[in-house]
């Protein structure tokens, strides 16, 4: 064998990886590559996996690399050292949600938004949510992040329990509503325009006369017209002040007459007008009660016949042109008429076939809401600063507007009868007081027996105040609640809303059965209202019966 020192060294040059190698030892003969850390083989050539074994130490990924590797962490985590992984709290940036609510989670975030709202990655907002493309109710309306299931209650409806599907609105009472087929009733036009009017031609002289029975509870009202036009000879019968006047125009000669007992009372009176040469005698259940002298006729020559116009319930012309001011619209009813002594069958045909022309056959003292339109008064507030409402009534409806202001689209202030409250969550019958859809006043109360009960509600400044029956309401005004603006120029509604928006209010539907309202210590005579729907009755209400 040849000498070791002969033997050349085996390092030179290096068998050894020179990436993995820290240095070669030469062994006479033989090599040993002292490998670096992640290195193995025999000359260090071969990479070793640490991630193999107990994922390198790592908390969540070992990545590998030639000789090496190293730790990295999933997105939402920080690297601390060479293997921790912390989480990192992403809501420190104070626009990482924009305008939701950013709230940290291990790993991760999330941008949350109330209830109602979604969350928009683009612009960093909460958009809301509309419920109603959803179909989640019958009348959906869909507001900021909520949604409110409605039932349009000028449509007859009501929400029904479920809070979703609507139902039709019942009475809860029965009510006398029969009518009379052979009576006439006078009031059936608003406007104050004459609901029947005739023309009678005679070839000769003949007087006038006329008979028919009536009754009512209104104290002013025009019961009929005769006469020629508005400058010739005419004569007006009227209520006033619940007693017979009567108004005649003859030429030149105007003159004014009232006399006999207060015959607004609801009982039947039999009154005739008859010209006894020249006079016109007026009699009350036959008794004469106005005997006037007269210096012309009625009737008026054309083309050689004698001519007379008539008209019941109302004046031909303009009420401003009579003599003495009356309130034209009358609630009265008149049965077995007969004018110029005949029985007139064309005016008996048409009513028979008209229904609200007709009277009902019972009826009480009152104001009647059939359910259909309202009343509206302008009145304002502004001056007094305080209001006072005061409504006596027998509802033949548990749901119902009784009395709301209205300023354009709102409803400062409604008085309702509801079968829901929403606040309580509770199906009972409830009088609700309340500033557009915000109850600030309830009180449980059954109105529907058939019986008279009273409501008052008093506003004055931060405070509202309501009774039933004499027994205090519940308040629900809350500090920074909305009040009642008596300073808006607003429209006052009875028994029932315009067209306002279904969000603005509580309860929407038109109310059913009687009411008498008293506002600041002022009774409400619905024949002094701008406007009232014609199938209200402003002195007469029919009987109502029992509950059903």
């Amino acid at each position: 064998l040849p000498p070791l020192s002969d033997i050349p060294d085996q390092c030179s040059p290096s068998p050894c990886n020179p990436r993995g190698t820290v240095r070669c030892e030469d062994k006479k003969g033989d090599f040993l590559c002292h490998c670096f850390t992640g290195w193995t083989g025999v000359r260090c050539e071969k990479d070793v996996n640490e991630c193999n074994k107990r994922n390198g130490g790592c908390d969540h990924e070992c990545n590998n690399t030639m000789g090496s590797y190293h730790c990295s962490c999933r997105r939402g985590y920080m690297l601390v050292g060479r293997q921790m992984c912390n989480d990192v709290d992403e809501c420190q940036d104070p626009g990482m949600c924009g305008t939701a609510r950013c709230v940290n989670q291990d790993g991760a975030y999330d941008c949350l938004c109330e209830t109602g709202y979604v969350y928009d990655n683009n612009t960093k907002t909460c958009l809301d949510v509309d419920e109603c493309e959803q179909g989640v109710c019958e009348e959906c309306v869909n507001t900021p992040g909520s949604f409110r299931c409605f039932c349009d209650g000028r449509q007859g409806k009501k929400l029904s329990h479920d809070l979703r599907s609507c139902q039709e609105i019942t009475t809860c009472v029965s009510l006398t509503m029969k009518r009379n087929s052979r009576s006439l009733y006078l009031g059936r036009m608003f406007s104050g325009v004459p609901v029947v009017r005739l023309r009678f031609r005679r070839r000769v002289q003949t007087g006038f006369s006329a008979e028919f029975d009536l009754r009512t509870f209104d104290p002013e009202g025009v019961i009929f017209f005769a006469g020629g036009h508005l400058n010739s000879s005419w004569i007006v019968l009227a209520m006033h002040h619940g007693k017979l006047e009567l108004q005649l125009r003859y030429g030149a000669v105007s003159r004014v007459t009232s006399s006999g007992p207060v015959v607004n009372d609801g009982q039947w009176r039999k009154i005739s007008v008859e010209e006894q040469g020249r006079s016109l005698v007026i009699k009350i259940d036959r008794e004469a009660v106005m005997k006037i002298a007269v210096n012309g006729d009625l009737f008026t020559l054309k083309k050689g016949l004698h001519e007379l116009n008539l008209t019941v319930g109302g004046v031909p012309f303009k009420e401003d042109s009579l003599i003495n001011q009356v309130n034209p619209r009358f609630d009265a009813c008149m049965r077995e008429w007969r004018w110029l002594t005949g029985e007139d069958t064309s005016i008996q045909e048409t009513i028979k076939s008209n229904d609200n022309m007709q009277c009902f056959s019972t009826e009480n003292p009152g104001t009647y809401y059939p359910g259909t339109g309202f009343a509206l008064f302008n009145i304002t507030y502004a001056e007094s600063q305080s209001l006072s409402i005061q409504l006596t009534l027998r509802p033949a409806s548990t749901v119902g507007v009784l009395l709301a202001l209205v300023y354009q689209d709102s409803v400062p202030l409604s008085i309702s009868l509801s079968d829901y409250h929403r606040d309580n969550q509770e199906w009972r019958e409830y009088v609700l007081v309340a500033v557009g859809d915000v109850i600030v006043a309830s009180a449980p109360a059954f109105l529907c027996d058939a019986e008279v009960h009273e409501v008052n509600v008093t506003v004055s400044g931060n405070l509202t105040i309501l009774e039933v029956d004499g027994q205090p309401g519940q308040s629900h005004t809350t500090p920074g609640q909305e009040t009642v603006d008596l300073s808006l120029p607003s429209t006052t509604f009875i028994g029932g809303l315009p067209d306002v928006p279904l969000v603005s209010t509580l309860v929407s539907s038109f109310y059913h059965g009687c009411m008498e309202v008293t506002i600041n210590g002022l009774g409400l005579d619905l024949d002094e209202a701008f406007h009232k729907h014609n199938d209200i009755r402003s002195h007469s209400c029919p009987l109502l019966g029992g509950a059903l």
